[in-house]
């Protein structure tokens, strides 16, 4: 009952403590250091200034510009000039403020979430605008201050005043504590800006001409002030004593660079030469990371507490990043400590079981700050130790070696059998124990000079890492591959009398991997489907309705173990958790502590030594991790959850840079559908360790799986309105605000407003035309109708024409007809007159030569007269001329035109070889033709050979035949 009003009270205090508690130093161990090389950030290697967004992001003051840190990505912004960045100040509305040499001003985010800079030193005066290197940048009752070591500049929105160092001195650097401004005057010493005027703290001369690197409230409304040189001061307005203790004297020797408070009770301190010096407020080193505890670089240029009150340091090499705000710290490399498998405190050390040997540490329970440094290796047990467990005031060692005791300090070997995983005292004889190793069980009895080897116990050849007693005194064992044995043992100890192997048979769940442990006094089996337990009765195995309740949904349990307040420690799953008992004896499941080494730790080598109220050793992979459960942390601080850039796949240009919120919906041409988002988590207390779940509102039906992934493409988006939301989950559970970015992917030109528009347009177009179509088609019709009508009269004009014109060729044929066979009388009689004139000359002529003769014998000369009378009247019709011009008259109407075309054809023909081609024409010979033309027929032949000529005729060409043809 007493222990229960002790424990209650225990909770009381710490519940109204719990504040005072939160951020407290951890001093054992080291804290989680993450180091972020210039490789990592891609930008310069010092960082002198550093401070947080309202979105939890991180700003450094970089040699290469301003750099930012959202979680995950790093971007850097430089100064037009390209100055390093001195100094940084948060203000308002995401306004980043940043000072260079001869530059500053600040950064603002434009629509696209891109910085730019704005310049607020080019509204300096001509004569002002070289003022050097801006070292501190405050706001400062309503101006912004600008400190370089020329000036002080005061901006209060619209103009400057300025404030320069008198006697051509020079500032140091400026401090704004408790809303005063306090300036490091090297001439005048400390001073204090009031009411516009440099005015000189009273006191301070000890510390003139010194350089200050930081000034911070202290308790008892005095003020801490750190100087390089001459170490650490305590200020109180009036007088100023030197803070003379282990810290300041460390401080002095390795130059304060940088200073920022912890907590109300502990500072951290950036050294020149020797890292991080962690204090609380009595001077007490709590902490001294460096190079040799893992910090990149021993010189710190600038210290920052971020909102999870863990430390960051601008380093002269690199960012590093220290997670003092958490109850756990480790004990690994750095301490010379390994993968560590089992962990005692003994006789004022605490003693380490690792994978190279034993290790130790002086360790002295009632010293409040425990600082562990490098232990000490037992060289005797170099190489793998598996355990740890004090028997009757000695410490044994299962060893890969053998089994060694520990005594005053030295390692003594008392078994050379190898491999010894543990020990096991025999119930009801403290003075024997059993050991199991690699291939059965041995037996020790304790003597004067300790535990002594005895024998191997016969009969049981078995690999015996993990073995427990139970009532009866058998021995329970679990063999990793086989199942679980229960060995019978003689009185004697030197011989197994029966083993029996248990499995599925037996109700277990499962043969392999089952663990052994006593809980509350009881044997318990440890399953992946729970806690079972052995029933002699059945010779069986259940599931324990004690334990099913005790560990509800715990499944996957591989160790327990129950410490001096009842508190049940345990793994699962490669995580460790802790079931708290309550004042009311029920018990509470605490893991998120925990968390950060999930996955850590050595799969059924776990183990945990919990030692008392504020120190709890748990092994894993890397050494061993301390504990404090009475460090005060919440688990449930939010974060943000960002969006880091969203870009163009296709194009590879950025649309939205990620910086401030978005303020109006973007648009997207559709060739431009397919869309990459980069997002991430500003949770510096979970770097690398949460995970994301997307949605995209009008794509998705729901949200997406979670992924570690902190980039998703969408492609081929149909056009429309859409919402991108991300949120993320840390390892603790907390999940953050689902993050949005708001876009409209626009249609296609062909389904664009304007389109439908102009589709509008050519529609009723379209319908116009269709309308006056249809009228076009109408009249057309008509027209065709008449038109038709038209031509079925024409066709039937034009039938009667052709008729008509069909008689008249028929009347014209029959005139053809009648004028041929005209021709034809014609010719005939063309030729029946040639043929009289032919034979009328030649009667005539026969006539004319029977006068000529008797002519001749007529002597009378009235008769001879009477007869050449006769005879000219005979030559008279015999003339050719008239006659040739009957015969031309009558040939011209049977043959049209002949003689016109061959005169004109051929101009040089005489009249009388006109006259020969018209008989030719006649086909009348030459005979006949000479008769006609009152000459020889050998004149007719000359006069044919002569047309010939004429005419062009070669030899073979047949003249007749030219005449017909022409």
């Amino acid at each position: 009952m007493m222990d229960r009003k002790i424990v209650s009270v225990f909770f009381i205090l710490l519940l109204f403590l719990g504040e005072s508690l939160q951020g407290a130093i951890k001093s054992i161990g080291l804290p989680v250091i993450k180091n972020f090389t210039k490789q990592d950030y891609s930008a310069g290697t010092q960082s002198w200034a550093i401070a947080q967004g309202r979105d939890d992001k991180l700003y450094f003051a970089n040699n290469n510009g301003l750099l930012q840190f959202d979680g995950v990505n790093w971007n850097t912004y430089p100064l037009p000039n390209s100055s390093i960045v001195r100094s940084l100040l948060v203000g308002d509305e995401n306004r980043i403020y940043v000072g260079g040499f001869n530059e500053f001003g600040y950064f603002d985010p434009d629509q696209q979430g891109r910085m730019v800079y704005h310049s607020l030193s080019s509204h300096l005066p001509d004569d002002e605008k070289n003022f050097g290197e801006i070292w501190r940048i405050y706001k400062f009752k309503g101006q912004l201050v600008f400190q370089s070591y020329t000036s002080l500049m005061l901006w209060d929105g619209k103009t400057f005043r300025i404030l320069h160092p008198e006697k051509d001195e020079l500032f140091h650097f400026s401090f704004k504590v408790n809303d005063r401004l306090w300036i490091d005057n090297r001439a005048e010493g400390l001073q204090e800006l009031v009411n516009g005027r440099l005015v000189t703290l009273p006191g301070t001369e000890k510390i003139r001409g010194q350089e200050i690197w930081g000034i911070l409230p202290f308790p008892g409304n005095r003020f801490m002030i750190a100087t390089q040189n001459k170490g650490v001061f305590l200020y109180d307005g009036k007088e100023m004593v030197a803070w003379d203790n282990e810290a300041d004297q460390l401080l002095k020797a390795n130059r304060v660079m940088g200073i920022a408070q912890i907590d109300g009770d502990h500072y951290a301190f950036g050294t020149i030469s020797h890292g991080v010096v962690i204090t609380d407020s009595k001077g007490n080193v709590v902490q001294n990371i460096s190079r040799e505890e893992g910090l990149q670089n021993n010189t710190v240029l600038s210290v920052f507490v971020d909102n999870d009150h863990n430390l960051w340091l601008g380093l002269d090499n690199g960012i590093s990043q220290i997670k003092i705000n958490s109850p756990l710290s480790l004990i690994g490399f750095n301490n010379g400590v390994g993968a560590t498998y089992s962990a005692a405190i003994y006789k004022g050390k605490i003693y380490l079981a690792t994978n190279q040997g034993v290790v130790y540490h002086s360790w002295d329970p009632d010293k409040k700050i425990k600082r562990l440094g490098r232990f000490t290796m037992l060289n005797a047990t170099r190489g793998q130790a598996w355990s740890l467990e004090v028997f009757d005031n000695i410490l044994l060692v299962g060893h890969n070696a053998g089994a060694f005791q520990i005594i005053n300090g030295k390692p003594q070997q008392i078994s050379s059998v190898i491999g010894y995983w543990g020990f096991r005292q025999v119930p009801g004889h403290p003075d024997l124990l059993i050991g199991g190793h690699y291939n059965g069980l041995s037996l020790f009895k304790r003597g004067p000079q300790g535990w002594k080897y005895v024998r191997e116990i016969e009969g049981f050849k078995e690999s015996s890492r993990q073995f427990e007693f139970d009532d009866k005194g058998n021995i329970w064992m679990e063999h990793g591959y086989r199942g679980v044995f229960r060995i019978e043992i003689s009185e004697d100890y030197t011989h197994v009398i029966r083993t029996e192997l248990y499995g599925k048979k037996e109700g277990l769940p499962q043969a392999m991997n089952v663990g052994i442990y006593r809980l509350k006094d009881r044997l318990v089996f440890l399953t992946t489907d729970g806690v079972y337990q052995y029933f002699p009765s059945t010779n069986s195995f259940r599931k324990s309705q004690t334990y099913s309740e005790l560990f509800g949904k715990l499944k996957g349990l591989s160790y327990i173990r129950e410490d001096k307040r009842g508190n049940i420690w345990y793994f699962r799953n490669n995580q460790a958790g802790v079931m708290q008992k309550q004042p009311d004896g029920t018990y509470r499941s605490v893991e998120m502590p925990f968390r950060s080494l999930s996955g850590r730790f050595l799969p059924t080598f776990e183990f945990v030594l919990p030692v008392d109220e504020q120190d709890v050793f748990i092994g894993y992979d890397d050494g061993v991790a301390h504990y404090d459960p009475t460090f005060i942390k919440s688990w449930n601080n939010k974060f943000y959850t960002l969006i880091s850039k969203v870009s163009v796949i296709k194009t590879d240009s950025v649309i939205f840079y990620g910086n401030g919120l978005q303020k109006q919906v973007s648009s997207i041409p559709y060739r431009e559908n397919d869309l990459r988002f980069y997002f991430a988590a500003a949770d510096m207390e979970n770097i690398g360790h949460v995970t994301y779940q997307l949605k995209l509102e009008g794509f998705d039906d729901d949200w997406n799986n979670w992924s570690g992934r902190t980039m998703r493409d969408y492609t081929n988006l149909p056009e429309g309105d859409y919402t991108f939301m991300v949120r993320g989950i840390n390892r603790y559970g907390v999940e953050s605000a689902p993050a949005t970015y708001r876009f409209t992917i626009l249609p296609p030109w062909y389904r664009s407003v304007w389109a439908y528009l102009v589709y509008g347009f050519l529609f009723l177009l379209l319908v116009w035309g269709i309308y006056y179509f249809i009228r076009w088609k109408m009249k057309r019709s008509k027209e065709k109708e008449a038109n038709r009508q038209r031509e079925l009269y024409a066709r039937r004009e034009e039938e009667l024409g052709r008729k008509q014109l069909e008689a008249d060729k028929e009347i014209i044929r029959l005139r053809n007809d009648k004028l041929r066979n005209e021709m034809v009388h014609k010719e005939k009689e063309l030729a029946n007159a040639s043929m009289e004139m032919i034979q009328k000359n030649k009667m005539l002529n026969k006539i004319k030569n029977d006068l000529k003769k008797a002519t001749e014998n007529i002597t009378d000369e009235s008769l001879q007269a009477r007869l050449r009378s006769i005879l000219r009247r005979i030559d008279r019709q015999v003339d050719n001329e008239k006659q040739w011009q009957i015969f031309e008259t009558h040939f011209e109407t049977v043959h049209e035109d002949f003689l016109t075309r061959i005169k004109e054809q051929f101009p040089e023909l005489s009249p009388k070889e006109l006259k020969l081609c018209a008989y030719l024409r006649m086909n009348i010979s030459s005979k006949e033709i000479a008769a006609l033309m009152n000459i020889s027929v050998r004149g007719v032949e000359i006069s044919r050979y002569r047309l010939r000529k004429k005419l062009g005729l070669q030899r073979h060409d047949n003249l007749t035949d030219f005449i017909l043809r022409f």
